[in-house]
């Protein structure tokens, strides 16, 4: 199976955002994802046009973006569930739909975020679908798909299991029926939790929007696991699924090429 896609904020994320996708570019791919590229949910004029032009300059177009995840660099994993974040996912949404406008992006990942402690789960689940069907109907008005994925490996992190994410799912539509929310499938995840993956695609295969690729144990590359991720793949092809298959693993294996696995 080719692969034309990569995110490479987790795969080559430690270099400067032309240099990433001059080396994505340089192996062959032609379309790229990412997590979202500012410290902020209101970047510049300046900041946003920059990454414009760099984005456009690799050559490579851009296929997913990552609303903002209050600090990746803080250990944070998203905001849609948290009290008070309100200005900032209006923020990340608006400056979303500005980059989907100019790079033709529509594929839109919104992160649940952490659970607080102190404060109702039921309160924090509800945020986050009202949040998240806000960020539907926005992008939607450009033809954007909004998704939500799992995450196995953050504490405390609100949807850890592929069922966690078809209840998000439910609660957003309920809140004004919108039509493009998605499941973001990240395989590494699936598997890292023990769902049930051939049977969840066969069940399940029409609510997801995108598919990330990365086997597990190691969350490297296809084939540097244990998994059979061409099988299941081929799998939710054959079953009607017709988006992409995004790579996106972080190890780089023992010579530290993160593209050595391809060879």
């Amino acid at each position: 199976m080719q692969f034309t896609s990569i995110n490479a904020s987790i795969i080559v994320g430690d270099l400067p955002l032309d240099e990433q996708l001059a080396l994505a570019a340089s192996h062959g791919f032609t379309e790229v994802e990412l997590w979202w590229p500012f410290e902020t949910a209101n970047p510049t004029d300046d900041q946003v046009s920059g990454f414009l032009r760099t984005v456009e300059a690799s050559g490579l177009a851009l296929i997913g973006l990552n609303l903002y995840e209050g600090g990746m660099a803080e250990g944070n994993r998203g905001i849609a569930c948290w009290p008070g974040f309100e200005q900032e996912m209006g923020d990340t949404v608006a400056v979303a739909k500005r980059i989907g406008l100019a790079t033709g992006c529509r594929m839109f990942n919104v992160l649940n975020g952490t659970i607080l402690p102190d404060v109702d789960r039921a309160e924090q689940d509800a945020l986050a679908a009202a949040n998240t069907a806000y960020a539907a109907q926005e992008l939607g008005a450009i033809g954007g798909t909004v998704t939500i994925e799992q995450l196995s490996h953050i504490p405390g992190y609100g949807l850890r299991t592929a069922a966690d994410v078809l209840g998000a799912i439910e609660r957003a539509v309920a809140v004004n029926g919108a039509d493009n929310i998605r499941m973001q499938v990240d395989l590494f995840h699936m598997y890292n939790v023990g769902d049930d993956v051939p049977t969840f695609f066969d069940e399940n295969w029409r609510v997801i929007g995108h598919v990330q690729v990365a086997d597990e144990p190691g969350r490297g590359g296809p084939g540097t696991g244990s998994r059979p991720v061409i099988e299941h793949l081929e799998r939710l092809r054959a079953n009607g699924y017709t988006g992409r298959f995004t790579l996106e693993y972080s190890w780089a294996g023992p010579d530290g090429d993160p593209f050595g696995w391809m060879r």
